[in-house]
């Protein structure tokens, strides 16, 4: 009768090495973030039996995430990132002791942001080593001078479209990351966060020239709300039956493309301006995973091309004196860029 493995037996037979087994053994791993890198990265160290790992991640899952961080589901949606990672990664891949069928790994989630300040240099101190999976380079940033601060060795990684890279960064033998930052494509942007939640400046402006390209020229990029991210709403009050009213308008819109649905209304200037900035916005704020208990996001204000005409919506910089004239320029300069 063959005799049941230890969890020491399986990875002395996985990796041939007992010294890269001890240290295994004896690791104790913080991996900061918990999207599509970091769901990859926490199945293999379970996988690989790191015996401890802490994961930290301030965000909570969104149905955008399910086409690509594995660990989730629809059930899913609005939970912790790391406390449902933590929680599926032991449960699908952990070693289990063969007697009591206990997982031989411990994760602990931590759903908070790394930048809080009571992540300090003891805190990193108690980790072997640090896991980068993060989506923006200010994170990186403050991660990289606290292991440098911790004299503890990072592995720092990313990914671009089909592109990725994984970079082991250690005082005193590598370069930081801020000595060399990864190369990134600055005028490539996400499509959700185009369509859907816009943080920055240059999100509007990359948005603004999608849509040009679909009204005049060559598009590549819609501009609409992304359909997929649609989260399940509430039906029980009226209020959300007005929001489900216009998100049903829009979806009838975007059956069409943007160039489509303006030749159909023949580029009528307040058709599309309701369209995006009424009806899409509307649809958008029935999206309520994107805007409920998100500390540092807003719902979008939508806008109606009659009520900034007729002065009910009016901005600091706005002359009601001269809006008709303004209106009527704008109609002259749009049918004259329209194609026929």
């Amino acid at each position: 009768m063959t005799s049941l493995l230890n969890s020491e037996q399986i990875l002395q037979l996985t990796f041939g090495d007992e010294d890269l087994v001890r240290r295994i053994k004896s690791s104790n791993i913080l991996l900061v973030g918990a999207g599509g890198i970091g769901c990859e990265v926490l199945k293999g160290l379970i996988l690989s039996g790191f015996p401890r790992i802490t994961i930290i991640d301030l965000d909570t899952i969104d149905v955008s995430n399910l086409n690509r961080q594995f660990l989730y589901n629809k059930t899913h949606v609005g939970k912790s990132k790391a406390v449902i990672a933590a929680e599926i990664a032991i449960e699908r891949f952990a070693h289990r002791d063969p007697l009591t069928n206990r997982p031989l790994s411990i994760i602990t989630p931590i759903h908070d942001s790394i930048l809080n300040l009571k992540y300090d240099r003891q805190f990193y101190q108690q980790f072997t080593f640090i896991i980068n999976a993060l989506d923006n380079n200010a994170t990186r940033v403050h991660v990289n001078r606290l292991c440098l601060a911790a004299d503890r060795p990072l592995i720092e990684s990313g990914s671009a479209r089909y592109c990725g890279n994984v970079t082991l960064i250690k005082g005193g033998i590598t370069r930081c990351f801020e000595c060399t930052p990864p190369k990134r494509d600055e005028n490539s942007y996400a499509s959700c966060t185009i369509r859907n939640t816009p943080s920055l400046p240059i999100h509007c402006i990359v948005w603004a020239k999608h849509l040009f390209a679909q009204l005049f020229g060559q598009s590549d990029e819609d501009i609409s709300p992304d359909a997929t991210v649609v989260a399940n709403n509430d039906d029980d009050n009226n209020e959300n039956e007005s929001i489900n009213t216009d998100q049903q308008q829009t979806i009838n819109m975007n059956h069409q493309t943007t160039r489509q649905y303006v030749e159909s209304i023949d580029y009528d200037p307040k058709g599309l301006f309701d369209k995006i900035f009424y009806h899409d916005i509307r649809y958008l704020k029935g999206m309520k995973t994107l805007w409920e208990n998100r500390k540092n996001r807003h719902e979008p204000q939508e806008l109606s091309y009659d009520d900034i005409i007729n002065g009910k919506i009016r901005f600091n910089d706005q002359q009601q004196s001269n809006m008709v004239d303004k209106e009527t320029n704008g109609n002259n300069v749009f049918q004259s860029l329209k194609i026929d």
